[in-house]
C-alpha cells in the first residue's frame, strides 16, 4: 500500500474535498460520471484544516481539491484534475470528439473556472471582511454584481452556440456542464435570482436529474461527512 506524503496509506484515488468548495464539487461530478472509485478525505476549511502542516505538504496552496493517485502523485487545481480524468478514463467522455466543439466546451468551462469562480469564493470574502473591513452589504454587493455578470455572459454563449439542447453542448453532459452546475448551486444557495437565465436553468435541471450530479451535491457530501465522524 502506497503512502501519500505525510498522510495515511492509500489504496485508490484519494480526493481531498470540502462540501462548500465549488472547485471540488466539479471534480466529484466528473469522478461519479466516469464511475471512478475514489475515497473522500474531508478538509474542513471553516475549521482551518486546509492550513494544517500535513495538508500543506500535500498542497502548499492550502486549497481543495487535491487528488492523490495510487503512485503518490498529487494533482491540484480542479481543471487539471478534470483533464487528467478525461485522459485516463476515456469511457463516458466529457469532451466532444470534434476539435471545434472540444474548444467550445473548454472555453465555456474556463470562463467559469478562471474568471467566474475566483471572484466568489470564501477566501475572497474573508479577506474583504477581515482585512478590508467591508460591511456585509458591501460584500453582498460584490457577490451579486459578479454573479450576474458571469451568468449573463454564460447565458449569451449558450444561446449563441446551443439554444435548444438539454445540456450546454449536445445531448449528454460535458465539462461545460460539470463546471456550470456547482456555480448555479452556489448561486441558488445564496439567493441569487436566476430567472433571467433560461438556458442556464434548463441545463441545471437536466444535469441535476442525473445520479452522478446528485451524488456529488454538497448536501450529499456533508451528509457523508457527518456519517464518517
Amino acid at each position: 500500500m502506497a503512502n501519500a506524503p505525510g498522510l495515511d496509506g492509500i489504496a485508490m484515488l484519494q480526493l481531498y474535498t470540502y462540501y462548500r468548495s465549488i472547485s471540488t464539487h466539479r471534480v466529484r461530478i466528473a469522478l461519479n460520471h466516469k464511475g471512478v472509485n475514489y475515497e473522500s478525505r474531508y478538509i474542513d476549511q471553516d475549521r482551518g484544516q486546509h492550513q494544517d502542516e500535513k495538508y500543506l505538504r500535500l498542497n502548499p496552496q492550502g486549497l481543495v481539491p487535491a487528488l492523490v493517485l495510487e503512485d503518490e502523485t498529487v494533482i491540484t487545481q480542479s481543471f487539471a484534475i478534470l483533464e487528467y480524468l478525461e485522459e485516463r478514463y476515456p469511457d463516458r467522455p466529457l469532451l466532444p470528439a470534434d476539435p471545434t466543439q472540444r474548444a467550445q466546451v473548454r472555453s465555456f468551462a474556463q470562463t467559469i473556472v478562471a474568471d467566474f469562480t475566483p471572484l466568489n469564493i470564501m477566501r475572497v470574502f474573508r479577506y474583504m471582511r477581515d482585512s478590508m473591513e467591508l460591511s456585509f452589504a458591501q460584500r453582498r454587493g460584490w457577490y451579486e454584481h459578479w454573479s450576474h455578470t458571469g451568468f449573463a455572459a454564460l447565458e449569451s454563449v449558450l444561446e449563441r452556440d446551443q439554444s435548444d439542447t438539454p445540456y450546454c453542448y449536445g445531448q449528454s453532459p460535458t465539462l461545460a456542464d460539470v463546471c456550470l452546475v456547482p456555480q448555479v448551486y452556489n448561486a441558488l444557495k445564496n439567493n441569487i435570482d436566476l430567472s433571467p437565465y433560461k438556458r442556464v436553468r434548463t441545463v441545471y435541471r437536466s444535469c441535476t436529474a442525473l445520479a452522478a450530479f446528485q451524488a456529488a451535491a454538497p448536501k450529499a457530501q456533508s451528509d457523508a461527512l457527518r456519517q464518517s465522524l
